[in-house]
């Protein structure tokens, strides 16, 4: 007796998800490093030093010494073709960028985990309102952000803020 063949149809691919970054004209409030708490010309080391708390900053000179870091940021932007404008990788929800295996670009999600649980208790409970940009030493840059939050919102992800 022959073996039973039944014909499958392939099911179509389904459609990689869109890459989502953030225009200049959405980033002209962003929080950048040197803004310090509350904005303008920051002070502090954002290490619970008492001279304020630089949260943005603590961020990117730890995603910057990261090698494995820059290097996802770097192709995750240029598999992108982003040109001038920033990924965005969290919105109240680590976000999954196409060819990804994981939400919001798994290894700069764990380096950026680790700096906020680690940071001071006043940082990490830092009211923070819309995005904040983190520029890479190679042009590339990460969004993340939206609405009302605070840092200790990117370790309790699944939440939008606002």
């Amino acid at each position: 007796m022959e073996p039973l063949r039944v014909a499958v149809a392939d099911a179509p691919a389904p459609d990689p998800a869109p890459v989502v970054t953030v225009s200049e004209a959405q980033l002209a409030g962003a929080r950048t490093a040197g803004a310090g708490s509350g904005g303008g010309t920051g002070a502090g080391a954002g290490d619970g030093s008492g001279g304020g708390c630089d949260m943005v900053e603590r961020l990117q000179a730890a995603l910057r010494k990261d090698v494995q870091v820059r290097e996802a940021i770097g192709a995750a932007h240029r598999g992108a073709n982003a040109g001038r404008n920033a990924l965005l990788i969290w919105n109240g929800d680590w976000v999954r960028n196409p060819g990804q295996e994981g939400k919001g670009l798994a290894g700069v999600r764990q380096a950026i985990s680790m700096e906020v649980a680690f940071a001071p208790e006043a940082c990490r409970n830092e009211p923070m309102r819309g995005l904040v940009l983190i520029s890479m030493a190679d042009g590339s840059r990460v969004a993340l952000g939206g609405g009302n939050w605070r840092w200790t919102d990117l370790l309790n992800a699944r939440r939008r803020p606002g």
